[in-house]
């Protein structure tokens, strides 16, 4: 039995759990402990009798992935999208044998998907791949912990690409000020409603939009089956509730049809140029900032955001009066002028 580090940095254990003449095994682990707790396996079931050769492990990445999907992909709310775009993860790698990826082919695969465009013209950017990273790994994980993959994990500790922080944008007051006004001469009669909920709430415009009756009471609306899969309730104003609950149904759905259409036309009549990618979600960002200009709490915004990690709400501390206030006092410049 033996455990040696290859050029690569993985560790490659080797023994014959039957001794001298029985069948030899090998296995690569991203850690000697890794290594040493396999073979101590090993040899605790040949001891008991009960070891036999390892079978050979011919399911490709794409297998895998459909695996995954039937015993746990199903269950999530974007099960679809997930799906699909772990399908063409596995495609554009070619499809390999699980058993032969490596960190190294992934590493080399990003390099490719960075340098190449795909089918329809387009580059993608390192915070694609990064997705595509977070699920590939997502699916190794999960067929580990039950035991569905028995094999260690090929992305285990690859950093992801490195994504430069996008500027945060928000609306200024002014252009608060112009929007309300160009929504005012919207003949769609939801679109200010439900821009003025996001604008509340920091709600996305999915969870305004198919706001129910139901959820609004009590000076509070219920935002329920949302991104992350958590309720949560945030107060709104008397003024609010009333124009939310005015001549619309009593149950159901509040706002009937499609109203995205209708919030880009104000934004024209605006005249307020936003950045890619930012068209509704620039409400959620001006809400988010305005509460911590206005000297808001960034744990209870966290709750408010609905955000699965802190790390996303800290984009906006830098907003908050009291961000680093200390600065001017404890610079070196103010003790050369204290002096």
């Amino acid at each position: 039995m033996a455990i040696q580090k290859k050029a690569n940095g993985r560790w490659q254990a080797d023994c014959q759990p039957e001794g001298r003449g029985g069948k030899r095994v090998q296995r690569t682990f991203n850690t000697k402990g890794e290594a040493q707790r396999w073979l101590t396996a090993q040899k605790a079931a040949a001891d008991r009798g009960e070891w036999s050769p390892p079978k050979r492990d011919n399911r490709t990445i794409s297998q895998l992935v459909h695996e995954w999907y039937e015993l746990h992909g199903h269950t999530l709310k974007d099960h679809t999208g997930r799906l699909n775009y772990l399908e063409n993860t596995a495609r554009w790698l070619g499809d390999p044998k699980a058993i032969n990826f490596t960190a190294e082919d992934w590493i080399l695969y990003r390099k490719r998907r960075l340098e190449s465009p795909n089918e329809q013209g387009r580059q993608p950017c390192a915070r694609t791949i990064n997705h595509e990273h977070t699920y590939l790994n997502a699916v190794f994980n999960r067929l580990i912990s039950i035991k569905k993959w028995t094999h260690p994990n090929p992305l285990k500790g690859v950093p992801k690409l490195r994504v430069a922080e996008p500027p945060l944008t928000f609306l200024s007051v002014e252009q608060l000020k112009a929007l309300d006004a160009a929504l005012l001469q919207a003949r769609n009669p939801n679109v200010r409603t439900i821009t003025r909920i996001c604008l509340a709430t920091g709600a996305r415009w999915s969870e305004a939009e198919t706001l129910e009756a139901e959820r609004i009471h009590h000076g509070k609306i219920e935002f329920v089956d949302t991104k992350n899969g958590k309720n949560r309730s945030i107060p709104i104003s008397r003024d609010l509730e009333s124009e939310i609950l005015s001549g619309r149904p009593i149950s159901g759905r509040l706002f009937v049809g499609t109203n995205f259409r209708a919030f880009q036309e104000a934004l024209a009549r605006a005249k307020l140029k936003l950045p890619k990618g930012q068209l509704t979600h620039i409400l959620r960002h001006t809400f988010a900032s305005h509460y911590m200009i206005n000297g808001g709490d960034l744990l209870k915004l966290n709750k408010i955001l609905d955000h699965s990690t802190i790390e996303m709400t800290m984009r906006y501390a830098h907003l908050s009066p009291e961000h680093l206030e200390d600065a001017v006092e404890r610079s070196a410049l103010y003790s050369l002028e204290r002096s």
